[in-house]
């Protein structure tokens, strides 16, 4: 015996299966990252949209990718006092790979703050002040004073002192604390920069960029502060996911934990010995703007 189902129940059926898809697939890019004003690079994330679309579980970060028609601009934040910590000490590097491939290979990158081995300051005020640095004071901003840019051109790509944007790629990069305690840190990068060929009269919005956010780990004798609670560093083990679940335009930016566990601590104190890499395709907004630059601090 075959039992007929009223139409009307296919055809709601049907509509809750569309609802659904549409639901798990992420809104058009084209238009939710499209930059409405500029944004002035100071460090500050009160010019930005909330909330952030983009997040990284496994570093208690999040962070958005937008765009105007000359700009392409990168914000990062953090609450965390121990990530804060990792991210000034252990150096972070931020890729663009206008191929959208997730790869080093054919990217340019920012580099700040630079991890210690790179950070020409940092090492001649060590040997400087010896005494100042012997016990492993924790790293500050302060302490931080070259950026770096990576894989633009071989005669513009180099070192440069931080707070001074005048660099041959035009990029902007600045990173500071909230009056609330978050850890900012925002980019602009020129779109003629990022792709130099481009017809100067057509839109940027076919274009897709894959961003890398490439963070160091510590050395096992790193002075972090401790989380509240009393039991360690209030950070996971491992790797992750970074779910873009935060708000519209969300995707999932893979978070791959690299380097040994070392160290004691418990599986958090772990995690902040590893170095994490992370991208996230982006497709490059369309839409209008008056074309003004982003304003340095």
């Amino acid at each position: 015996m075959h039992m007929k189902i009223p139409a009307l129940i296919i055809t709601t059926l049907a509509l809750a299966s569309c609802g659904s898809s549409r639901q798990a697939t992420s809104p058009d890019p084209g238009t939710d990252n499209w930059q409405r004003l500029p944004l002035t690079i100071d460090g500050s994330d009160k010019d930005w949209t909330r909330p952030l679309p983009y997040g990284i579980s496994s570093e208690k970060l999040t962070y958005s990718v937008t765009n105007d028609d000359q700009y392409l601009y990168i914000l990062l934040e953090t609450k965390n006092p121990q990530q804060q910590q990792k991210i000034i000490q252990g150096g972070m590097t931020i890729w663009v790979n206008t191929k959208a491939d997730k790869s080093e290979s054919g990217s340019v990158g920012i580099g700040y703050p630079l991890e210690a081995r790179v950070d020409r300051d940092r090492q001649i005020m060590e040997e400087a002040q010896p005494d100042r640095y012997k016990n492993n004071k924790p790293v500050t901003l302060e302490d931080k004073k070259d950026y770096a840019l990576y894989g633009f051109t071989r005669d513009t790509a180099g070192t440069f002192s931080y707070g001074n944007d005048d660099n041959p790629q035009g990029v902007k990069m600045r990173m500071d604390y909230s009056n609330e305690g978050d850890l900012i840190y925002e980019a602009a990068i020129p779109l003629p920069t990022l792709y130099p060929n481009h017809n100067p009269s057509a839109s940027y919005a076919a274009n897709s960029v894959a961003v890398g956010i490439f963070i160091e780990g510590l050395p096992p004798d790193a002075r972090v502060p401790r989380g509240g609670g009393g039991g360690g560093p209030e950070i996971g083990v491992g790797g992750g996911l970074g779910f873009g679940s935060f708000g519209s335009g969300g995707g999932i930016g893979i978070s791959i934990g690299t380097g040994s566990l070392i160290g004691g601590g418990g599986g958090g104190r772990k995690q902040l010995f590893r170095s994490t890499q992370t991208w996230q395709v982006v497709q490059l907004a369309r839409g209008h703007s008056a074309g003004t630059a982003p304003k340095p601090f």
